[in-house]
């Protein structure tokens, strides 16, 4: 097998079962979906005031997504459940009627685009609230919820400098927000942005040696050409300090992944060169994930094309609808073709997922 990259590849409401096809959510989801490595990571970013309330050895993952499907190319959240100690719920207050001592949600998105999102918090706020839904669906009766925590991770160029809280974006005059004080519904999130920190910085974290390499990896995700190949060339050894296989083969599918244009070859064989020999068959596993990904795109070219016609011949489609076609994946692209046929109006077609 030639282990060379090809030539044409030069150049809703209720929670969902997730899809990892794209590879920076396949990178995430299998990092951080470990429990050993989803805590030292959460242990590194949130407040120690607030980690000594976990009982860490109890954290687990729920493995539904809640984000939007049309926003799976850059967005990827992860949720935690962990038990709170001995049933921390305050003074005087009572376990939940199931006998459950107490348990919080903490709720990971992972933001893979290089723009600030002015109404994150907005986002997070409905995000949040359908993983609570999905709570309470499981605990009917429950007299209590569980504290739902908020935490985004960002690996954009410009400092991150959206509003953190939700209070923050209503459009209100400050003399209606003081009216409105306690009617309101308030969240604010933690920001983990990547790219204020130095590699060095996420090589001192104490996470496990695939937790610092994906967030080293997803801190470079948003880099120049030239300084994506500085980066492979300079550290050659990071990826191959890596013990598993298919770790490996999800951070150089990740890699190859931001990289869409000339340097593609040279990305390649910068990766090739990390792996070193003892790795080739990672090197050609990759070569033919790559293929597999070209042929892939080429199916998704001609669902974006027969969807544009149809709407096209029904509405009229402003730039900002064909760049939202152009950008979505698989998921979304079935959702929007299954409504075009009955949709009354445009904005049928895509409505949130019921």
């Amino acid at each position: 097998m030639n282990d060379d990259v090809p030539d044409d590849l030069a150049g809703g409401d209720r929670p969902r079962p997730r899809k990892a096809q794209k590879p920076h959510d396949a990178l995430v989801q299998r990092t951080f979906g470990r429990a050993e490595v989803a805590r030292g990571y959460l242990c590194s970013v949130l407040p120690s005031e607030l980690v000594a309330h976990f009982d860490l050895d109890t954290i687990e993952r729920d493995a539904r997504s809640y984000t939007d499907p049309d926003l799976s190319e850059r967005l990827s959240d992860l949720v935690f459940r962990v038990k709170l100690v001995g049933g921390d719920l305050g003074a005087g207050e009572d376990a939940s009627s199931d006998g459950d001592p107490g348990e919080a949600l903490i709720y990971v998105l992972i933001e893979h685009q290089s723009r600030v999102d002015p109404v994150m918090a907005a986002r997070l706020y409905v995000y949040t609230a359908r993983a609570l839904d999905r709570w309470l669906s499981e605990h009917s009766g429950a007299k209590r919820v569980p504290a739902v925590l908020p935490l985004l991770v960002y690996n954009g160029r410009q400092p991150w400098t959206a509003a953190r809280s939700l209070g923050d974006l209503f459009s209100l005059s400050e003399q209606a927000r003081r009216a409105a004080a306690g009617l309101l519904p308030e969240l604010g999130y933690r920001v983990d942005d990547l790219r204020r920190s130095t590699d060095e910085e996420l090589r001192g974290r104490p996470v496990s040696l695939v937790g610092r390499v994906t967030l080293i990896f997803l801190r470079h995700g948003t880099d120049t050409e030239a300084e994506l190949l500085a980066f492979l060339r300079g550290e050659a050894g990071l990826l191959g300090d890596l013990e598993d296989r298919d770790d490996m083969i999800a951070h150089s599918n990740y890699i190859l992944s931001v990289d869409g244009g000339e340097t593609k070859q040279e990305v390649f064989d910068a990766l090739k060169q990390a792996l070193g020999p003892r790795n080739q068959e990672v090197v050609m596993t990759v070569a033919e994930q790559l293929r597999e990904e070209g042929r892939q795109e080429g199916r998704l070219e001609g669902e974006r094309s027969l969807l544009l016609r149809q709407l096209r011949r029904r509405f009229h489609l402003d730039a900002q609808t064909e760049s939202r076609i152009a950008q979505a994946g698989e998921e979304a692209l079935a959702l929007w073709a299954d409504r075009v046929l009955d949709a009354k109006a445009l904005e049928d077609v895509f409505r949130p997922a019921q």
